[in-house]
């Protein structure tokens, strides 16, 4: 289902597939039920039954031609389905195809990370388009290899720049204005039903702004000012309705969101301004924006802004900058060392040495996967627009871990403690002695014949079989009694108290404990 949904959005979205047939557009409905009930309306006047109501249909029989189709003709039922939460409500809600603005690190959309991470979301969220746009038209930052370039300790590409004056040569307002004509390439090209926005490092940052609804340079009034002043006015807003930026960097919180933040309030079709956005952070981090101090502020900032209708920000306990994407491409996520603003990251992978492995190089970083697992997952609770998720925000759930900023239980102290538990455990142990009454009763064919156990074990099933035996003497139980007789003569051995000894001793101790 979910790849046939996608194929007239590969052909062109839904005004291209019409085009295709006739020049006739499709018509346009102001709200989810009218396009459903349109829907049924045109359904049911076909099938020349007329039109039917909703409570005409309940209880009735389908009669359908093909007896292959009865289950279909019973639980899909076409006529009276007039609701949004119906199959065709269902059906229009799973041809729905998301747009995702990915927005790559300073090593460009090209780089194999940023790849690999297209097509990790593009897999794992299908039907969606994942667009990654070129924010650095051919010129990522690329430095160049030790004793290539000056000498003089300062990293620089093979232009000779370094990393502040190749960043100069990408002016704000130009990657912005790229940004949005790639949003525009979603909705126009593609006619996705909604767009995300993800960005990782500098992209992270990019990817608040648009969220922010944020202009370079001061906000709404310089957007405005660029308008009035006779320049050419930039592509329609992004305005994404759910964003993650993984360790963004390059931006400024409190100017983005909070109560007075400079970042439009509305979208562009006046409707006002509802973003959820979820952020990810590494505790080790040292890049400005993507510390830990800088969660605790964005997130404080995104707490307070209205326009912002569910919010989550988490930080990686020992985890460092780039660690859920960087290596993803080379097979080595979590293993490898970058540097500038895609960081370094010293592993954090689920397995190693201290679990018993010797393979200290397995491709498995549990973060990363983790991390990968909540944004995808968010993405696609908070862009769906024919059923939206309903419910309370993460940020009121009544489990704290969902909306605090530490990401609990899944450090590497944590986990690598695992060793330092077993070893205290067998430090500590204390020997306890062996009650040899709470040991099955009947004897394993793996026990050894001479030794205590044994001989205890033969002790009680002797007295055992003694009791027994006295208590069949006195009332009078015999293999020939029939089953009223022999249930009448235990019943009363029973009354007597006469069982207690036999049944209770070998099971119960003197807290009446039971052993089996």
């Amino acid at each position: 289902a979910s790849r046939d949904a996608l194929q007239n959005f590969l052909r062109g979205g839904d005004a291209a597939s019409s085009l295709q047939k006739n020049t006739t557009k499709s018509p346009k409905y102001a709200t989810a039920e009218e396009e459903v009930y349109a829907i049924q309306r045109k359904r049911e006047l076909e099938s020349r039954k007329g039109m039917i109501r909703p409570e005409e249909a309940d209880g009735a029989e389908d009669a359908p031609s093909d007896p292959g189709t009865r289950v279909y003709g019973a639980v899909e039922r076409d006529y009276g389905d007039w609701g949004v939460y119906t199959p065709t409500g269902a059906q229009l809600s799973s041809a729905e195809v998301q747009g995702v603005l990915l927005l790559s690190d300073v090593y460009g959309a090209f780089a194999e990370d940023t790849r690999a991470l297209a097509d990790k979301i593009a897999f794992e969220c299908q039907p969606v388009v994942v667009l990654v746009p070129d924010l650095f038209r051919g010129r990522p930052w690329a430095p160049v290899e030790e004793g290539d370039g000056e000498d003089d300790g300062v990293e620089r590409n093979a232009e000779g720049q370094t990393y502040e004056e190749w960043r100069a040569s990408h002016p704000d307002v130009r990657v912005d204005v790229d940004i949005r004509a790639a949003a525009a390439v979603l909705r126009e090209r593609y006619a996705v039903s909604s767009i995300a926005v993800w960005g990782t490092c500098y992209g992270g940052g990019r990817a608040l702004e648009a969220a922010a609804g944020w202009y370079p340079g001061g906000g709404v009034d310089a957007y405005l000012e660029d308008i009035y002043n006779g320049a050419r006015p930039p592509p329609p807003q992004v305005d994404p309705i759910a964003c993650v930026a993984w360790y963004p960097t390059r931006y400024d919180a409190r100017e983005l969101f909070g109560k007075n933040n400079e970042g439009f309030s509305t979208f562009d079709d006046g409707k006002d301004r509802s973003v959820a956005v979820m952020v990810i952070f590494a505790e080790n981090d040292s890049l400005p924006g993507a510390t830990p101090e800088d969660a605790k502020l964005l997130k404080q900032c995104l707490d307070e802004d209205r326009r912002i209708k569910d919010a989550m920000v988490k930080v990686f306990p020992d985890q460092t900058h780039g660690f859920a994407h960087i290596g993803l491409g080379s097979g080595m996520n979590g293993r490898t060392n970058g540097n500038e603003e895609s960081g370094e990251n010293d592993g954090g992978s689920f397995l190693g040495d201290d679990f018993g492995s010797d393979m200290p190089d397995l491709n498995f970083n549990g973060d990363a996967e983790v991390a990968c697992l909540l944004s995808t997952a968010w993405m696609e609770t908070y862009t769906r627009v024919f059923l939206p998720t309903v419910g309370s925000p993460v940020r009121d759930d009544e489990d704290e871990r969902w909306w605090t900023l530490e990401m609990k239980g899944y450090s590497r102290r944590d986990k690598e403690d695992i060793r330092k538990e077993l070893e205290d455990a067998i430090s500590n142990y204390e020997g306890v002695e062996v009650d040899f009454r709470r040991m099955p009763q009947s004897r394993s064919p793996l026990m050894d014949e001479d030794n205590d156990a044994v001989r205890e074990l033969d002790r009680i099933e002797e007295e055992r079989e003694q009791l027994r035996q006295k208590i069949l003497e006195q009332y009078d139980i015999r293999p020939d009694d029939d089953e009223e007789t022999f249930d009448r003569k235990v019943q009363q051995a029973f009354e007597d108290g006469a069982l207690k000894e036999l049944m209770m001793d070998a099971y119960f101790d003197d807290s009446n404990d039971a052993y089996w």
